[in-house]
């Protein structure tokens, strides 16, 4: 069966629904046909799944692809109280995957997804068939850590429209190839409406406060083959980070997109695919299950 939505939206935007995962209800897109390997795509921190939209066709045609709006994100609901931790994504990956009946899946992760991605294969490594990290952020400074925390306690905006909100919607940090129309797209399926009236965007403020982020520990527990992709202009993931992940893993390999940024699946979205595509390639499609 297909899952493809009908017209596919402006982005080939994915069908979505609702599963039950630890006491949330939380909004997942689908692409491509179920019974073909699975696929999970996790995105960044204060995003949502439509940033997969122009990744996500792209492997539908030999995956089931579903991508995850992470609790407290785009359409999931927000966990009160507030519980925004690391482990907290990773106990509803596994619960989802449950629900889905997947044992292994591929996992794709981006930034906050990355993270997230690798930790559910350390904890949880026969979860996970292979593992794509894309631009994940290692560690934050004291300056960071203090930007998190007035992130989170500044008042959300508001926008009389979501055309409004895609109109002054932006990335963070700004450097991206993206087209406008995209940005646009992502700005205005990235709110929600509010109970006295207007929009605001749809994400918990309080996903600014996870722990700070130290993925050294459990990276060698990462055992299943892992690709570690950055783009070559990242602000986030420099060379060395990105080496140094690769070779804390069991079984890494990566690639780097030459034209790309921190945001590299909407810079070099064909290009990311392609890369993710040669690399399964060497390790065995069947990886997930």
């Amino acid at each position: 069966m297909s899952l493809q939505a009908p017209g596919g939206g402006p982005a080939g935007c994915g069908a979505p629904r609702f599963v039950e995962a630890n006491g949330l209800r939380l909004q997942i897109f689908e692409w491509g046909v179920s019974g073909t390997p699975p696929a999970l795509l996790l995105h960044s921190l204060a995003a949502h799944s439509h940033w997969w939209d122009w990744t996500a066709p792209l492997l539908a045609d030999r995956f089931h692809v579903v991508a995850l709006d992470l609790r407290g994100h785009g359409g999931s609901q927000w966990a009160e109280p507030p519980a925004y931790g690391f482990i907290d994504y990773v106990g509803d990956v596994v619960a989802l995957a449950d629900r889905l009946g997947w044992r292994s899946p591929l996992v794709i992760g981006h930034s906050l997804g990355g993270y997230v991605g690798a930790y559910l294969a350390s904890r949880y490594p026969a979860r996970v068939g292979a593992l794509v990290v894309a631009d994940m952020l290692t560690a934050w400074s004291e300056a960071e850590e203090r930007r998190a925390v007035e992130l989170a306690e500044r008042s959300p905006l508001r926008f009389t429209s979501p055309a409004e909100a895609g109109a002054r919607f932006g990335l963070a940090p700004p450097d991206t190839r993206a087209s406008r129309e995209w940005l646009q797209h992502l700005g205005e399926s990235g709110v929600r409406a509010r109970p006295t009236g207007g929009w605001e965007h749809a994400f918990d403020r309080r996903v600014f406060l996870h722990p700070r982020p130290d993925p050294w520990p459990f990276l060698p527990g990462v055992g299943c083959p892992t690709l570690v992709v950055r783009g070559s202009g990242s602000a986030v993931m420099d060379r060395e980070t990105w080496l140094q992940v690769t070779t804390a893993v069991r079984r890494g390999q990566f690639a780097e997109l030459k034209h790309a940024f921190h945001h590299l699946i909407l810079d070099e979205p064909q290009g990311f695919v392609a890369v993710v595509q040669k690399w399964l390639a060497t390790v065995g499609e069947g990886k997930g299950t």
